[in-house]
């Protein structure tokens, strides 16, 4: 029997809503879902057969990158110069830093203008030198530099740090990415209180690691010097027995049949801290870019940060004509270099390249800066020095071609992080190249790297390559390749680790950290 037309019309219309509820509920479902994030790539995953795990990159930079760069605005003092004078603004610019800082800190402030400089600016704790724009002060250095332009801290601070209470460490591997030790006698550490994270450099470690006999032109070379004492500093961030839980996952593994790994109490010498300089340009007049990196009046850095300062940063400066543009020093850390330009203007005469930004320090965040000089001109873009300790980072870095890297220098560096760069990165035995350099980095990740990669890993370490390579750039090397040619997300593993300690800069519209 048909149905009445009343009750035909009643079920279309139950049917049109239906569909429409379903359609409804589908298509906020499915927006819902592409706005969050997908994380396709479990980075915490990746572990190796020993147990070796992604060290947390997420501790470098000003104030382990806890907190954003401050805003300094007061107290502050505008510096004064003569319009027009060819005279060195150095000493009023020094004589403004040393009142600020016995004052207690704050800001100074260069006016608009080109002024001409000598180099060996000291910036003391607490202050902050700022220009009124990179394209608006500009400080030309007149003669070429045989020392650095400005140095945050305390210059040629060598003082050694005073050591305390020490005990092997006992577990029989430690891998990278790894917060524990175990210690023969806990009861000399407590909560807070800074360590090293020591091994030694045995001979049966160098030999294991095919070091033992590099040669060139006929003469032996020497990698690391039998039983040098490598360190790594660190934080105890609890204490439980014989068990120490270390505040910065370790970023170099140790076997201790062959390392003789401790845990070593150190208190360091008097810091500079809360240093800063931003948003000025500084040139050479007379060209370094392209010297001999063997000439003693070129090869300075515009900007230095010297043993034992911390928590400090360059941001937002145009640097052209320099041979070495930033250098952190060993015991620097927790230093943020950030938003700058580099401008190279001739090639390296010889075969020995020059730095644009050497990191011998660790918890060092570079990023977002550039390489804009001469697409000839040869360098290392961002290298790390002798030993360097982790974890050290570099995030969306830009150079102007193929021959402008980032690549480890030399002697085991350890815990680096390159990652969404196009720029060509190395992580290699450099074997008898320079004076032996052999392996330079171990722990060392690539992630999001679509330019040509080389990743190698040493026989007693690891290096990991995720996202590595593009449609033309084969990633070679026989490191961790994990979904080769293919960028992962999270695109930053660093906004990532950020998050995992529940610190948020990131948001999916901009990429740039805050």
């Amino acid at each position: 029997m048909p149905l009445p037309r009343q009750c035909f019309s009643r079920w279309v219309i139950f049917a049109i809503v239906g569909c429409f509820l379903i359609i409804t509920v589908t298509c906020t479902t499915y927006f819902t879902l592409a706005k969050k994030p997908h994380h396709d790539f479990d980075w915490t995953t990746v572990v190796s057969p020993k147990g070796d795990k992604l060290p947390d990159f997420s501790f470098c930079g000003y104030h382990n990158s806890a907190i954003i760069l401050p805003t300094v605005t007061t107290p502050n003092v505008t510096v004064s110069f003569s319009k027009g004078s060819s005279d060195d603004v150095r000493p009023a610019i020094q004589k403004a830093i040393d009142s600020m800082a016995s004052a207690g800190g704050g800001l100074v402030i260069l006016p608009a203008g080109k002024w001409q400089i000598t180099a060996g600016i000291n910036i003391s704790s607490n202050v902050v030198v700022t220009g009124s724009g990179a394209d608006k002060t500009i400080l030309v250095v007149k003669d070429r530099p045989s020392q650095p332009v400005f140095t945050l801290g305390t210059s040629n601070n060598d003082t050694k740090p005073s050591y305390g209470w020490r005990s092997n460490i006992t577990n029989s591997y430690v891998p990278v990415g790894s917060s524990y030790v175990e210690v023969g006698n806990g009861t000399g550490f407590v909560q807070d209180q800074l360590v090293y994270v020591a091994r030694n450099a045995t001979e049966a470690w160098i030999t294991a690691n095919g070091m033992n006999d590099l040669v060139r032109d006929g003469a032996s070379q020497t990698w690391i010097p039998a039983n040098k004492r490598i360190l790594s500093p660190n934080q105890v961030k609890s204490v439980y027995g014989n068990n120490v839980t270390l505040a910065i996952p370790i970023t170099d593994n140790m076997d201790s049949d062959l390392v003789q790994p401790e845990l070593i109490v150190y208190t360091s010498p008097q810091v500079s801290n809360e240093t800063g300089i931003q948003d000025l340009q500084i040139q050479v007049s007379d060209s370094c870019s392209g010297v001999p990196i063997t000439d003693s009046t070129c090869n300075y850095a515009a900007v230095y940060f010297p043993p034992w300062t911390v928590d400090s940063w360059a941001s937002g400066l145009t640097l052209k004509g320099f041979n070495k543009f930033f250098e952190v020093a060993q015991d620097a850390s927790r230093i943020t270099i950030q938003k700058n330009i580099m401008n190279r203007d001739k090639d390296v005469v010889g075969a020995a390249l020059p730095f644009d930004i050497l990191i011998q320090g660790s918890q060092v965040l570079v990023q977002d800066c550039q390489q804009v000089g001469v697409p000839n001109a040869r360098c290392f873009s961002v290298a790390t020095g002798s030993l360097t300790p982790g974890p050290n980072a570099v995030l969306r870095h830009k150079t102007k071609s193929e021959v402008q890297t980032i690549y480890p220098h030399q002697r085991w560096a350890q815990g680096l992080l390159v990652e969404q760069t196009s720029v060509v990165t190395n992580f290699v035995n450099r074997g008898i190249k320079g004076s032996g350099h052999g392996w330079s980095i171990n722990g060392g990740v690539g992630w999001n790297i679509k330019s040509k990669v080389d990743f190698q890993s040493p026989p007693l370490g690891i290096n990991w390559c995720i996202g590595c390579g593009g449609k033309d750039n084969e990633p070679t090397g026989n490191a961790t390749m994990i979904h080769s040619k293919k960028q992962v997300k999270p695109e930053s593993l660093f906004a990532a680790q950020l998050q995992a300690r529940g610190i948020y800069r990131y948001t999916d519209s901009d990429s740039q950290y805050a």
